[in-house]
């Protein structure tokens, strides 16, 4: 996992630009990866995808809702 200092100064810089700085490594599970543990499978792309539709308000599932 990436050290949260650095986490919290991505975030600084995405907020002093304007932008929303969005962490997937809280999003993606052990289950998620493929069995070389660095890459993602087909659920961990999915998954990580969905994220960044929903933070983005683009739409992966048919709503206009985001779920994020």
């Amino acid at each position: 996992m990436i050290d949260p200092t650095l986490n919290n100064r991505f975030d600084w810089v995405a907020n002093a630009l304007g932008l929303n700085f969005v962490d997937p490594n809280r999003w993606i599970e052990d289950g998620d990866f493929a069995r070389d543990g660095v890459h993602l499978n087909g659920r961990g792309k999915r998954r990580l995808g969905q994220l960044y539709a929903g933070v983005s308000g683009l739409d992966v599932g048919g709503s206009a809702e985001s779920k994020f």
